[in-house]
């Protein structure tokens, strides 16, 4: 089979969790494949919401995610990683008493 990925996944054998239904429901699953762009994710069944934040807790990832393809419990899915926040400066407080 061709190689249509823009970037080569990375194998994995990660754990991950998909939270979904705006944090109120989660699930475990098994990252396989991996990159910033997408994932390929074993669930222990054939069902799972279109879209989802995707953590993986031992690389210190979180991203949303939205399912590219499905094949029985594996799904490979497209991730969007939010930029990280930006450092405000916080102006120096002037303590001095005179």
């Amino acid at each position: 089979m061709a190689e249509r990925r823009a970037i080569t996944r990375q194998r994995t054998f990660l754990n991950g969790r998909l939270a979904f239904q705006n944090g109120n429901s989660s699930e475990d699953c098994l990252v396989r494949d991996f990159t910033d762009a997408g994932a390929k994710i074993e669930l222990p069944h054939p069902h799972a919401p279109d879209s989802f934040e995707l953590t993986i807790p031992s690389r210190d990832f979180r991203a949303s995610a939205r399912v590219a393809w499905r094949s029985g419990a594996r799904i490979g899915v497209a991730l969007t990683v939010a930029p990280p926040a930006p450092v405000v400066a916080k102006p120096a407080r002037d303590d001095q008493r005179y």
